[in-house]
């Protein structure tokens, strides 16, 4: 009986791990409220729609079941709220030099997980980790807070050399490093960042295909026109063109991975962000259905392709966290510019160089998610106006990525031509209204006052057909507001 507890436990850890695939992460991840109809709304003004119909059909948005997604089949598996840290990852700070950065400060019980991905189909050990993800744990909230690094981000070696964090994991098993690869990147991430790596988990992505497909495929919202052509041995012409649309699609195994992994007119930024997509999708497709049949067909797929230094007695405190985490209570950031800035070697060799903001840019991504208090997590609106489907999904989708709390949302009959902004508050002191300006690219005239105290959203965003669901990757970072101290 215990031993079958513990297979399926560390099958939800596959699922999990799906996000070290080179398809990027996602423990779990906020998702866009249910649909609502509402009734078109007048021109030019906006008045504020029954939000309390609205909120009814939106349960999903601040609450959750609270029954256990798997229940331990005896109290001797109560789960210990604690994970010891694996000792082949941790990094003595008589090894930290002068020039090294500071530790990074996390609230006591900070779960650090290093998640890999690799593209190798043969000797996983001299593959490069072309997909690293920090995942930062926070067990006693329960929160979680997501980090990808670029694979051409340019560290410093123990040594003194420096190259592409990329090839850290293959250098340190081809010296020996004790404790192979993971040991040598996770005193790289340390020397060079300040973060303590605790587990890992590496993955390559031969089983992802059949994962997906034994989930029946999954629902992605594309933010981005996209189009590329894929190898395809299961084609008469070997090979299959992959052409992507803004709104909800349904993605088969092959197609997912297509998705994620696209090079074609489209940057590292970009991918991370739809690598983080897949994976939300992956996992709220085990969560819909029969979670224990779906998890073990994962573990069945996935087991021989994963590598990680978990024991069984740490699956079961991953399981009850799980259980606990609300959806909210996720947040995503990628490395990426001005964070870092683009550096061309002497040997040719084009690279992103950390600059004076990346460690403040750490602190800030890898802290637990703000609380769900209205000046933390804004409450917004969101209607469709474009005479396009699915547009609210993916600025729902959006905006919960970027910290807002998506209270309603539905389509209009009347077009808009363009995106509209109601600002429903009464002071300009702390207001998300320019933020939401910067996202949906709205200009002031475009923005309309509205002032209404007893409103429970502090802005309604409708849609126009000028809307553009393609997000600037490349300098969303930029928009982070980092840490005054620095650490």
């Amino acid at each position: 009986m215990e031993h079958s507890f513990v297979r399926a436990a560390e099958a939800f850890v596959v699922a999990l791990a799906l996000s070290a695939i080179t398809l990027g992460v996602g423990w779990t991840q906020n998702q866009p409220p249910s649909q609502a109809e509402v009734t078109p709304l007048p021109a030019p003004t906006l008045q504020p729609s029954d939000t309390a119909s609205n909120a009814a059909a939106l349960p999903a948005l601040e609450t959750r079941s609270e029954a256990p997604l798997l229940t331990p089949p005896s109290a001797s598996l109560t789960p210990d709220p604690t994970i010891a840290p694996s000792p082949i990852l941790q990094v003595e700070e008589s090894a930290i030099g002068a020039g090294d950065a500071p530790l990074l400060q996390q609230e006591p019980g900070t779960i650090n997980f290093l998640l890999l991905g690799i593209d190798a189909a043969a000797n996983a050990r001299l593959a490069r980790t072309d997909t690293i993800i920090i995942a930062s744990i926070y067990p006693n909230r329960p929160a979680v807070s997501l980090l990808s690094l670029p694979r051409d981000l340019q560290v410093r070696f123990p040594d003194g050399r420096a190259d592409r964090i990329n090839t850290v994991f293959e250098m340190g098993n081809i010296e020996g490093y004790p404790g192979g690869g993971a040991a040598y990147l996770s005193l790289v991430l340390r020397k060079n960042f300040g973060i303590r790596i605790d587990h890992y988990v590496r993955v390559n992505f031969s089983g992802f295909v059949k994962a997906i497909d034994t989930l029946g495929g999954v629902e992605v919202l594309v933010e981005c026109e996209l189009h590329d052509t894929f190898p395809d041995k299961d084609s008469p012409t070997g090979k299959s063109d992959l052409d992507l649309y803004p709104g909800k699609v349904k993605l088969s195994g092959k197609q997912a991975l297509w998705y994620a992994r696209s090079r074609w007119s489209t940057t590292d930024f970009d991918r991370a962000r739809r690598q983080q997509k897949v994976i939300r999708a992956a996992l709220r497709k085990v969560r819909e259905g029969n979670w224990l049949q779906n998890a073990l067909s994962l573990y069945a797929d996935l087991r021989e392709h994963i590598e990680t230094s978990l024991s069984p007695h740490d699956l079961l405190p991953l399981i009850d966290i799980a259980r606990r985490l609300d959806d909210a209570e996720v947040k995503s950031r990628v490395l990426t510019w001005p964070i870092v800035r683009s550096y061309r070697r002497a040997d040719g060799a084009s690279v992103l160089l950390p600059t004076e903001k990346t460690l403040s840019f750490i602190a800030e991504a890898l802290a637990p998610p703000a609380s769900n208090q209205a000046q933390m997590r804004p409450p917004v609106e969101v209607y469709n106006a474009t005479g396009r489907a699915d547009m609210e999904l993916v600025a729902a989708e959006r905006l919960i990525w970027e910290g807002f709390n998506v209270i309603s949302l539905g389509t209009l009959d009347e077009r808009f031509p363009r995106t509209q902004i109601i600002n429903y508050l009464t002071t300009s002191k702390g207001s998300p209204i320019p933020r939401l300006k910067t996202i949906f690219n709205v200009e002031d005239h475009d923005v309309i006052g509205q002032a209404d105290p007893s409103s429970p959203a502090v802005a309604r965003v409708v849609l126009g057909e000028n809307y553009d669901s393609c997000p600037n990757t490349a300098f969303a970072a930029g928009e982070v507001a980092l840490p005054e101290a620095g650490r």
